[in-house]
This record gives structure tokens, sequence and C-alpha cells, in this order.
């Protein structure tokens, strides 16, 4: 087999270190040679895994792999660029809490969708906090 050295942040290697206390992989090098046989399997249609016991492996860790991460495909909710239209609108006139409820009831909080309409929102609110209180300024002719 060819080595092959690659670094990681401690936090990832912190992460892959509790996988194999907790057993879900018997090594380091378990995880990191399922990870990169899953990944490549994903990415090349003709790859085939040669991790011993892939299948099982994957099974064991994995047993909603099919499942697209960040999303919940057996939700249905409005087109995203409606929803972003619709988060927006409520984020322009000072709803945000009417936002947060449209985002909540239409999709679960992991769908990468949900992620970035709440982020959007954010972004709003932030720009809103940023802006001084309007005050009232009497103008010419206005009675005080």
């Amino acid at each position: 087999m060819v080595k092959s050295t690659v670094r990681f942040p401690e936090s990832v290697v912190r992460e892959i270190e509790s996988l194999v206390d907790d057993g879900r992989f018997e090594s380091k090098s378990e995880f990191y040679r399922f990870s990169t046989d899953y990944v490549l399997n994903q990415v090349l249609d003709d790859y085939d895994p040669e991790t011993i016991d892939y299948e099982q492996i994957k099974a064991e860790v994995m047993p909603d792999g099919e499942r697209r991460l960040g999303t919940d495909e057996e939700t249905e909710h409005p087109p995203f660029p409606e929803s972003v239209a619709l988060v927006r609108k409520f984020a322009l006139r000072g709803k945000f809490a009417d936002a947060e409820d449209f985002i909540d009831h239409q999709y679960t909080a992991g769908d990468r969708h949900a992620i970035l309409l709440e982020e959007i929102l954010r972004l709003y609110r932030a720009d809103a906090d940023a802006l001084p209180e309007q005050s009232h300024h009497p103008q010419s002719g206005d009675a005080e």
C-alpha cells in the first residue's frame, strides 16, 4: 500500500478519535480509509470501494446514508426563491418573528434552505439593529 501523510486541524482529529473511542471505527486508519472510499464512491461513477467490509461499516455508521445531508427530502416546502422573497418582505417590514415562524413551519432545522434563510434573516436583523432609531423631526410648518 502507498503511504500518504495528511494534516488535519486538531478539532477534526478530536472528532475522529471520539468516533474511534465510541467504537464506531476500529482505528483512525479505518475511519480515513472508509471516508476516502465513501467520498470517491459518491463522486465517481465507476469507483469501487476497497475498504474491507465497506458496506457493513457504511450500514453501521450511516444507516440513513442515502439521504442527502442537510435536507429533509420527505418534506415539501415552497420553492426556495419564493421563500427568500417572503423572508425578505417580513424582514424589511420589521416582522422578524413572522419570518422565523415561516422558516420554522416550512423547513426542518437542519435543512440547508432553512439555514440559508435564517442567515438572510440574521443579516436583515443586524442591518435593522445598526440603524439609529427613527425619531419624528417636525418639518417646517408642522405644529409642535
